[in-house]
């Protein structure tokens, strides 16, 4: 991979449409290990923390205005990390949202290292069995 120094890695939101951050964080837990005493979450080199997005409108927003959705998660990784590790990390909570049903969506300079460009382009999400763990606000 060649690095671009324009580029950075030490941050990427991921935009879920969730209506609880709490449940993603808790769930993402149980899935990838919690690594952290705190609310948060640690994969690999990132720590991945939830919150409510303040630009959520509460109105059932098309996939394409992720930036709508409930639930952002914050992924901060030290400064001088590998690149690659900080894109493997990000791409393990993408993957694993992705195969639990959820929408999720990355803005940040490296998107188009990730899979399905972040999730621009259309995720290669598997046919969920049963009911889905969690609420979504609306339908991808």
């Amino acid at each position: 991979m060649t690095e671009n120094a324009e580029v950075s890695y030490e941050d990427c939101s991921v935009y879920v449409d969730a209506a609880d951050s709490s449940t993603v964080i808790a769930w993402l837990k149980e899935r990838l290990g919690p690594g952290d005493e705190g609310r948060g979450l640690v994969v690999g080199p990132l720590r991945v923390s939830s919150a409510c997005n303040d630009y959520s409108t509460g109105r059932k927003a098309h996939p394409f205005e992720f930036l709508e959705w409930p639930t952002v998660l914050e992924c901060e990784a030290p400064a001088g990390v590998e690149s690659g590790a900080v894109v493997a990390a990000v791409t393990a909570v993408l993957e694993t949202l992705w195969c639990g049903g959820w929408n999720a969506v990355t803005a940040c300079d490296f998107e188009d290292e990730l899979p399905a460009h972040g999730g621009r382009d259309p995720c290669p999400l598997p046919s969920p069995s049963g009911s889905l763990p969690h609420a979504r606000t609306g339908q991808w």
